[in-house]
C-alpha cells in the first residue's frame, strides 16, 4: 500500500466516528516529507505523523478528513484530540519517547503561536522542521540537541527576534540529515505564503 492510500485509510478510519469524509482524498503533507527525509521509513510511522496533523487541522485549521462545519466546534475538538492520540499511541507504541517529547513541544508552540494570533506559516515551519527532527532523531541525534529549536522559540514568545521561519532555518542547518534539500524547499514553501 502506498503512503497516500494508507494515511486515506488511516484518516478515514479515525474520523468515522465523527462524521462524513470529504468526497476527495487527502494528501499527506509531513508523513510525505518524513518519506522523503528518510525513504526506508516506515510508512506506518508517516502516517501517525498525519494523524497528528489531522488532530492538529481540526483544532485549528481545515480539516482534510471530515467535513465538519464551522458550527460543529465540539465535534471539531473532541474529534481532534481522537486523532492526535491515536498518532501519538502509534509511535508510542514503537517505544520512540523521544519521538512523542518533540511531538509534544511541537503542539505546545503551536497551540501559543495560536493564542498569540501567530501566522499559520511560523506553524508550518515548526511542523516541517520537527518531521526532520523526528528523522534526525531516528539517526541518533539526542533529543536535547534536536528540541534546543523549541527553546530558541519559546525565548522568541518572551521577546522580539528574527521570527519563526528564520530560527528554524538556523536551526535545519543543523540536523544530521542525508539530504537537507527536501526539508529546505518545504521552509521556502512556507516562507512564500
Amino acid at each position: 500500500m502506498d503512503l497516500s492510500a494508507g494515511v486515506a485509510e488511516a484518516l478515514a478510519a479515525a474520523g468515522e466516528a465523527f462524521g462524513a469524509a470529504p468526497d476527495i482524498a487527502p494528501e499527506p503533507r509531513w508523513g510525505a516529507l518524513y518519506a522523503e527525509l528518510d525513504p526506508g521509513a516506515d510508512a506506518a510511522y508517516a502516517t501517525d505523523i498525519e494523524l497528528i496533523y489531522e488532530g492538529y487541522l481540526l483544532h485549528y485549521r481545515v480539516s482534510r478528513a471530515l467535513a465538519l462545519g464551522a458550527g460543529d466546534f465540539e465535534t471539531r475538538l473532541l474529534a481532534g484530540d481522537c486523532f492526535y492520540a491515536r498518532g501519538l499511541r502509534g509511535i508510542a507504541a514503537r517505544g520512540d519517547a523521544s519521538g512523542v517529547g518533540l511531538l509534544a513541544r511541537l503542539m505546545a508552540a503551536c497551540s501559543y503561536l495560536r493564542s498569540a494570533r501567530g501566522t499559520f506559516s511560523d506553524d508550518d515551519a515548526l511542523w516541517a522542521y520537527t518531521t526532520a527532527g523526528l528523522v534526525a532523531l531516528h539517526r541518533g541525534a539526542r533529543p536535547a540537541f534536536v528540541e534546543t529549536l523549541f527553546d530558541d522559540v519559546e525565548a522568541a514568545f518572551r521577546a522580539p527576534s528574527a521570527g519563526v521561519p528564520a530560527t528554524v532555518r538556523a536551526a535545519a542547518a543543523r540536523l544530521d540529515l542525508n539530504d537537507l534539500e527536501p526539508l529546505l524547499r518545504e521552509l521556502d514553501a512556507v516562507a512564500g505564503r
